[in-house]
């Protein structure tokens, strides 16, 4: 019979964590997306209750139950004592795609955003305390001597506290002292965390006949997924959108683009994914007012103004303008890349700036 111990979901993605048992074992999952036709389930062993097998049991797996760790790769082959359930918990990683199992504050198990199925076919099991060899069902967690896992833990629950005594408005204050320096005075400031965590926000400003949109508050959480890809993943994993477009051609179009900037700073956490520099992501609002234009391009341009976010959990923050791009100049990027895109434009040293017209010529 199995028992559910513990079962919490992360303050930032759609992931449920919960804790398993049944006579023979306990197991900490992560279920991304639940309920949905793709969801998908990462699972770490976490302890025995009973004597350890001499090798996998594959019947039992294709039993439907979950598998005991294997006696060599057991630190208590024996069985270890059953887990009181008042005295588990779960620490969420600041990315909110990844978690640790604590209990009474020492760290059980811990699943990180890479562990599970990758691309390539290779598969990445989490980390166990009580496991001393490598399974497929877990690797042994080591200590933090050995297991960067450990800091990640640790900076996590700081981070957590300290939105016990909200640090938004002092963070919020600087954010718009940054972008009124650079840009001039707000025009309209907008509230777009439809009161969920965490707080984040749109100002407008005109300049000339430029409207500058520019957000502020996504660079609080850090990106899932960049360590994967990138080995300074520090450099990267902080955000936050500008746009920039004729007053008059914004005026008309406002409702739509100020509620697609809006939605799209959630994309990282809502798809485990992560934006850059030279990213293109798809943009239906701008091309039902305009059908020429598919997709929005995200660049740090040479020219455009330079916004000097204070640095967030010791990160520095990336600038992303949003510059949209036809069907034809996506597929360009997309053959060429972005870089040779942005190449096709230097001609126009205010690219970053739209008109309604195209920027890129993807034929030269």
């Amino acid at each position: 019979m199995k028992n559910v111990l513990l079962e919490e979901f992360s303050p930032i993605c759609q992931i449920q964590a919960f804790v398993e048992e049944d006579e023979h074992c306990v197991y900490f999952y992560l279920w991304n997306d639940p309920g949905e036709e793709f969801a998908s389930i990462r699972a770490g062993w976490v302890r025995n209750y009973g004597k350890a097998p001499e090798s996998i049991d594959v019947e039992a797996m294709e039993d439907g139950q979950a598998p005991m760790l294997s006696r060599d790769c057991c630190a208590h082959p024996d069985g270890a004592p059953r887990l009181d359930p008042d005295q588990l918990s779960i620490v969420w990683f600041e990315e909110g795609d990844a978690a640790a199992l604590l209990y009474q504050g020492e760290v059980l198990s811990v699943i990180p955003g890479w562990a599970g199925s990758a691309p390539d076919g290779s598969s990445y099991p989490p980390y166990a305390k009580d496991c001393i060899g490598e399974s497929p069902f877990c690797f042994p967690l080591g200590t933090p001597d050995t297991n960067g896992l450990f800091a990640r833990i640790e900076s996590a629950q700081k981070f957590w506290a300290s939105w016990d005594e909200d640090p938004w408005p002092a963070i919020q204050d600087q954010f718009l002292s940054a972008i009124t320096t650079s840009l001039g005075p707000v025009k309209k400031y907008y509230a777009i965390d439809g009161g969920h965590f965490p707080p984040k926000a749109m100002v407008t400003i005109e300049k000339g006949n430029v409207t500058y949109v520019v957000t502020l508050g996504v660079s609080l959480l850090p990106q899932p997924k960049v360590e994967q890809y990138i080995e300074t993943p520090e450099l990267l994993r902080r955000f936050e959108f500008a746009f920039a477009c004729e007053t008059e051609w914004l005026a008309k179009n406002e409702q739509h683009l100020l509620a697609y900037i809006s939605g799209q700073t959630s994309l990282p956490w809502s798809y485990l994914t992560f934006l850059a520099k030279g990213h293109t992501i798809p943009c239906r609002e701008i091309s039902e007012v305009d059908e020429r234009f598919t997709s929005m391009l995200l660049a740090k341009p040479d020219g455009a103004p330079d916004i000097s976010f204070p640095v967030i959990g010791g990160d520095p923050v990336n600038l992303l303008w949003m510059i949209p791009i036809t069907e034809d100049e996506l597929h360009f990027a997309q053959t060429h890349s972005s870089v040779n895109l942005v190449q096709n434009a230097a001609e126009d040293l205010e690219y970053w700036i739209f008109d309604g017209g195209s920027k890129f010529s993807a034929s030269r």
